[in-house]
């Protein structure tokens, strides 16, 4: 009888008619224009290349490597994408039933009142397995399992982004490493020309042919030029420092080399199509799965509203005197269902289900507002890496004509022609020119690191 009616309530329970509530799960339509605004159609895109492919530099690649290995904040992201993953067995195990144990034992002695004889002690126990199943009919279980589901890739998302965006930062940080050690070549090579121009004015002064403004002058541009030298040591420093961080390594130096232009020149960049944008950029992924998991979240809220039934059943034995062991025990058991529900709750149930739509309401704002900053992003980039080529041939044509404009007057000066200020006139608009035409290659060279990764490459691991 007893096996009986088990199994008739576990046929029961397996042919319940599960119900589900709350709105089905569809993948969100962004509109997006069928080509990036500064940039025509393009079959290909530079995003399904490896990163290798696309950051042709050899000592970037070693440094980057170092990040993917050893960065502490990759390190911390993983723990809670693998506890993301852990959680969606936790949501699950509902769905199957719970097995426990019971034991229980005591000591006492009694007496009774109308004979005068010694207290029987006595060791009355129990032990038995006891188990429940509470049945998910309208689908709370499973839509919390849904929603752990999309936690977990969303966090896996998460992770690819922080890859993508360390690969990014210590990219453009190492060409920025490359910029400042040419601009602190410039720096010295204006003090040598600046010192070698007051040393003239000074011996000039002395001799009464030069005047104080040009010893001023010199003075002036020698100085502001030795100032530019700490400084610029002082950035390569904190720069490498923090490379060496995201390294995962002590503070120390980074070893670099090449040429800016070329890193820019070594692959070809290409946009490709803006739908697929969305398919690949793990930020975006990551928002449609927490729009995912709100949605799913909606309907565990609305089955809060239906009553909870669960199965129960216990077996076991028991003896009035463990003293004499299991030879006075007796056997028992029994299995019950039992039936909760909400009655009156202040509107709890209620306001908790508004929370969750309110919550998707904010997830699908946030997943529209990120493919936007998407689109935003690259069409800036794919614009100025068009605009600085523009800069820098302007740029190059105002360096080499300072550079002419000094050989000029050093000509003249060599002719007895002009006096040596017109050659610092000319080196004051040489140097700062040839600083500024650094910033502008390496703001160049940078596009192909952001743009790739803006394109959602980068964060596969092959």
């Amino acid at each position: 009888m007893k096996r009986t009616l088990i199994l008739s309530l576990a046929g029961v329970a397996g042919l319940v008619a599960s119900c589900s509530f709350g709105p089905l799960w569809t993948s969100p339509e962004m509109p997006v224009p069928a080509e990036f605004r500064g940039a025509g159609v393009a079959g290909s895109t530079m995003a399904d290349l490896p990163w290798q492919q696309v950051l042709k530099d050899e000592n970037l690649q070693k440094l980057l490597d170092d990040v993917f290995a050893s960065n502490r904040s990759l390190e911390a992201m993983m723990h809670n994408v693998e506890s993301a993953r852990r959680y969606i067995t936790v949501a699950r195990a509902p769905m199957f039933p719970w097995l426990g144990y019971l034991g229980q034992a005591s000591k006492g002695a009694s007496s009774p009142a109308t004979v005068a004889t010694a207290d029987e002690v006595k060791v009355p126990g129990a032990a038995g397995l006891s188990a429940s199943w509470e049945l998910d009919l309208w689908g709370k279980t499973r839509k919390g399992v849904e929603s752990a589901e999309a936690s977990a890739l969303a966090a896996e998302e998460g992770f690819n982004n922080l890859r993508i965006s360390l690969m990014k930062q210590v990219a453009t940080g190492y060409l920025r490493l490359i910029m400042l050690d040419e601009q602190l070549k410039i720096a010295h090579e204006a003090v040598a020309s600046y010192r070698e121009s007051l040393n003239l004015f000074e011996k000039q002064l002395e001799g009464g042919v030069a005047n104080r403004l040009q010893t001023a002058s010199g003075q002036a541009a020698l100085s502001a030029a030795e100032a530019q030298i700490p400084n610029l040591q002082m950035q390569i420093t904190e720069l490498e420092n923090t490379l060496s961080t995201l390294a995962g390594r002590m503070p120390g130096p980074i070893e670099r080399g090449g040429n800016m232009m070329a890193f820019a020149n070594a692959s070809g960049v290409a946009a490709g199509i803006p739908a697929d944008v969305i398919a690949r950029r793990p930020d975006i992924r990551a928002a449609e799965q927490k729009l995912r998991s709100a949605n799913a979240q909606i309907g565990v809220a609305i089955a809060s509203y239906f009553p909870s039934i669960s199965l129960t059943g216990l077996a076991g034995i028991a003896s009035p005197d463990l003293r004499h062991g299991l030879s006075r025990s007796a056997d028992g058991w029994g299995i019950g269902a039992n039936l909760t529900g909400p009655l009156f709750q202040a509107g709890q149930l209620r306001a908790n289900e508004a929370m969750k739509r309110d919550a998707f309401l904010a997830a699908k704002a946030d997943y529209e507002q990120a493919v936007l900053a998407a689109m935003a992003e690259i069409s800036t980039t794919l614009t100025q890496r068009s605009k600085l080529r523009q800069i820098m041939k302007k740029q190059e044509q105002a360096v080499a004509a300072y550079q002419e404009s000094v050989k000029l007057s050093k000509d003249r000066y060599a002719q007895g022609l002009a006096n040596y200020y017109e050659v610092l006139t000319a080196q004051q608009g040489l140097f700062p020119a040839q600083t500024q035409l650094a910033a502008y290659r390496y703001q160049y060279a940078a596009c192909v690191p952001t743009l790739y990764t803006q394109l959602g490459g980068g964060w596969q691991t092959k």
